[in-house]
């Protein structure tokens, strides 16, 4: 069975940035980031990075089974611990935005050959419910649940081997469509409201039949906010695990995730802009998560994988904590 789970749009947590406040909603189905903005000043908003994979793709995410069709579900809880600006200091506010994302992925591993490895395709649809608490002036949430959506081209090679050990891996592009749940006169969407394309390789490398290393590393460039002249900034995102067989259907996990912006966000080309207006140090962000998981593997393929993980080093974001639950059916049983 496919195992593997695309790029972009995850359920992620929100992100947030400050020309008064920013809020960037999670929200994405795969994992579905979202992007909105509560704005004090009459200003320019600074935008925010579109959803992408953090620590929603971890156990064994290089590897694939044979050739056929796989449906993968992920579902995610997010809850704001606190909200963080762009020198790294919490903001003195008790706002908090909160999501249940539902992000749904079909995967196809075909059998056509391509540089030594499988085809593959994905379609991601992410289904999200945001919500925002606190007891001062809160931020109006589109209640429209869907994300965007986006379709990968994928090749996958497996049973390779790397210093004598078993290495399976995979390179995928996506493109994510502006296409879920956005308007303007809402403070948070569900939709970043632009196109994206993220580009990632991820692995397995097995030890030895107790342990294994995976990981995905990932770039993400993405268009100017549709109908503005704000573009966020490239950035770069990566999901690690360390895993460990506890009995043959039971792997433990320790897993973490890391993102950080490359480039500073824009406004009509001026890469200074957003941080002269905050009086900020960076317009770009920067998360880490970390925490355990374990999963198990069942007949037939099916996997089911627990996790929670806590956030920290936060900039320019909500920094809180997610609780993951991901099962991946093979539907040529």
């Amino acid at each position: 069975m496919a195992m593997f789970f695309s790029d972009t749009n995850l359920p992620d947590p929100t992100a947030t940035k400050r020309s008064g406040i920013r809020y960037l909603a999670f929200g994405h189905i795969l994992t579905l980031i979202l992007m909105g903005f509560f704005v004090l000043p009459v200003f320019a908003q600074d935008p925010a990075l579109p959803p992408t994979n953090l620590g929603m793709a971890n156990m064994m995410d290089g590897v694939a089974g044979p050739p056929g069709l796989v449906f993968a579900n992920y579902t995610q809880i997010y809850r704001t611990r606190r909200i963080m600006d762009g020198n790294g200091q919490a903001l003195p506010t008790d706002l908090k935005i909160n999501s249940i994302a539902s992000i749904n992925q079909l995967i196809y591993l075909t059998r056509i050959r391509f540089a030594g490895g499988n085809l593959a395709f994905t379609v991601i649809i992410p289904i999200t419910q945001l919500t925002a608490e606190g007891s001062g002036p809160k931020p109006t949430v589109n209640p429209g649940v869907l994300g965007d959506p986006a379709i990968g081209i994928a090749v996958q090679w497996s049973d390779k081997k790397l210093f004598k050990h078993k290495f399976f891996h995979r390179f995928e592009t996506t493109p994510t469509l502006p296409l879920g749940s956005y308007r303007s006169g809402y403070d948070i969407n569900t939709s970043s409201h632009l196109y994206g394309l993220s580009a990632y390789h991820a692995f397995t490398f097995y030890f030895n039949n107790q342990f294994s290393l995976s990981g995905r590393n990932q770039i993400n460039f993405n268009s100017h906010t549709l109908g503005t002249p704000e573009h966020a900034g490239t950035f770069y995102n990566g999901n690690y695990s360390l895993e460990h067989n506890i009995t043959k259907s039971l792997r433990a996990e320790l897993i973490g995730y890391y993102l950080t912006q490359i480039g500073e966000d824009s406004y009509q080309g001026d890469h200074g802009y957003f941080t002269g207006l905050q009086a900020v140090i960076t317009s770009q962000e920067r998360i880490m998560g970390y925490g355990p998981g374990l999963a198990i593997l069942l007949n037939r393929g099916i996997m089911i994988e627990g996790k929670v993980l806590f956030e920290n080093l936060a900039r320019n974001r909500t920094e809180g904590m997610k609780s993951v639950l991901r099962i991946a059916i093979p539907l040529n049983l």
